[in-house]
């Protein structure tokens, strides 16, 4: 452990400390690169690949847009070349020299008479090439908070006599190989912006996580980039709450990346998927599970959720639907969940009731007593039969919950199974008779959150997550009591 001492003699009168949020939150359903403050303006030159032509302008960035102002008073063409229409302009690059002699690549830009919306972003002593020729060694992000999975006394404070202090204590570094391709290394810091103001101070503590490659050639960025989504979608998971990333970096070798870890090539980009912007009084720090509970199967934990996330977006994409886009009807986010559920199981045991030879020979010959004018219909009706049902699905998926209660009311059992599947079978395909069966109000409500349930504790068991950690969280589930930060 490394202990750093960040702040001295608060005034005893503010008792109170304010961490005020630092960073936008964001959820990626696809790649999202934020800056590390709100607005960045880069000044300078710009100019097309293997053309002579350079145009004054300047590059806004904002945490949700990266855009090039072209304003030179000569001209705001980027090409000598005629344009005898005015359709919309499309450059896989455009070049940059800042004010400061800094170099910035600008990749996927279109726009009209000098004003682009541009992709993907790089700012630093970097290269001009394709996008698909970078490579890099070390590609580092900031995620502010995440200390909070690995240690619940990150800061201690002492009271003294002008006021108090606090000491932040660092975990310990982690590191783990994924694969073959790519090692991840997470440090722990925490430092005191100057100001000032004493009485109000923001600290801005976050994770610093590395992807490293594995040989020396490098990986390609958006190689790297997938990496980092999936990071982002594991805090994602383990907190219900848009996962911050910033302060995005790259390094060519390990050599520039240990002169400073804070000098690398700014990567910046995209728009956020999600939008949340949840203020740090809204962080109540409650994890699904935290690194306690895994134990020491923590690099086991990491390799199984990078293999699941690069093999199963399709699921994860349905669960954070759950998470940060769940509507204000009961019945979408029921029918919603029972989709997530349907597909893992799928995901989880493909196959088929029979061999697919074997049911095209007994379709033939149930299809060969069939009148001819109702061969068509039977057979399209029937084609499907040889998947499995939800009342299959549900039966394997509850098989591996040890039949334990949840929320003190229900119990994963054969009554479970028939209460889902009339209820989805009520909403998907109306029938005034199947009522009688079917959950409503306060009693749907309390079996989609154990549908919810039912699919995070079955990630949670693919993580190898021990079961006695997964029984201490949801034998005597409360929703409310593990997860903050999203909209009921």
């Amino acid at each position: 452990m490394k202990f750093i001492p960040i702040l001295l003699y608060l005034n005893k009168s503010e008792h109170n400390l304010r961490f005020k949020d630092i960073f936008t939150q964001i959820y990626a359903n696809r790649l999202v690169i934020m800056t590390e403050t709100p607005d960045h303006t880069y000044y300078g030159v710009w100019f097309l690949p293997e053309e002579q032509k350079k145009v004054q302008g300047y590059v806004r960035v904002t945490n949700f847009i990266i855009e090039l102002h072209l304003t030179d008073p000569d001209g705001r063409q980027l090409t000598n070349k005629r344009h005898d229409s005015i359709d919309m302009e499309n450059y896989p690059i455009i070049h940059g020299i800042g004010s400061y002699n800094e170099r910035i690549t600008l990749y996927q830009c279109s726009g009209f008479s000098g004003s682009f919306d541009v992709k993907i972003m790089l700012y630093g002593d970097q290269f001009y090439k394709p996008f698909d020729e970078q490579k890099f060694q070390i590609l580092g992000v900031h995620v502010p908070l995440f200390d909070k999975w690995i240690s619940a006394e990150s800061f201690k404070r002492d009271i003294i006599n002008t006021g108090f202090s606090i000491t932040y204590n660092a975990p310990e570094e982690i590191e783990c190989i994924l694969n073959e391709e790519v090692k991840i290394h997470i440090q722990f810091e925490c430092f005191l912006p100057t100001t000032e103001n004493k009485n109000k101070i923001n600290l801005h503590e976050f994770s610093l996580v590395h992807f490293v490659c594995l040989n020396k050639e490098g990986l390609a960025l958006a190689q790297f980039f997938k990496y980092i989504l999936h990071f982002q979608q594991l805090v994602s998971f383990l907190s219900r709450d848009g996962a911050n990333v910033s302060a995005v970096r790259v390094y060519t070798d390990e050599k520039g990346f240990q002169q400073n870890k804070f000098l690398g090539t700014m990567v910046y980009g995209a728009i956020p998927f999600n939008k949340f912007e949840y203020s740090s009084s809204d962080h109540l720090h409650k994890f699904l599970i935290t690194k306690n509970d895994i134990g020491t199967n923590l690099s086991s934990f990491f390799k199984k959720w990078f293999e699941l996330a690069n093999n199963a977006q399709h699921i994860l994409n349905l669960v954070f639907h759950d998470y940060f886009h769940r509507g204000a009807f009961t019945e979408n986010n029921f029918l919603n969940l029972i989709r997530v559920l349907e597909i893992y199981d799928a995901f989880k045991s493909p196959g088929t009731v029979m061999p697919e030879k074997d049911f095209k020979n007994k379709l033939d010959e149930i299809i060969a007593g069939v009148p001819e004018i109702y061969k068509k219909e039977v057979k399209e009706y029937l084609q499907y039969k040889n998947e499995f049902t939800l009342d299959h699905r549900l039966k394997r998926l509850v098989a591996r919950t040890m039949n334990f209660h949840i929320s003190f009311d229900y119990k994963y059992d054969s009554q479970f199974i028939i209460k889902v599947k009339n209820s989805r079978n009520y909403y998907t395909h109306y029938n005034s008779k199947r009522k009688k069966n079917v959950a409503f109000g306060d009693e749907l409500m309390h079996l989609t959150e154990s549908c919810r349930v039912l699919i995070n504790y079955l990630l949670l068991k693919d993580l190898e997550v021990p079961e006695s950690a997964l029984v201490k969280r949801f034998e005597y589930y409360i929703e409310s009591s593990f997860y903050s930060n999203y909209y009921l």
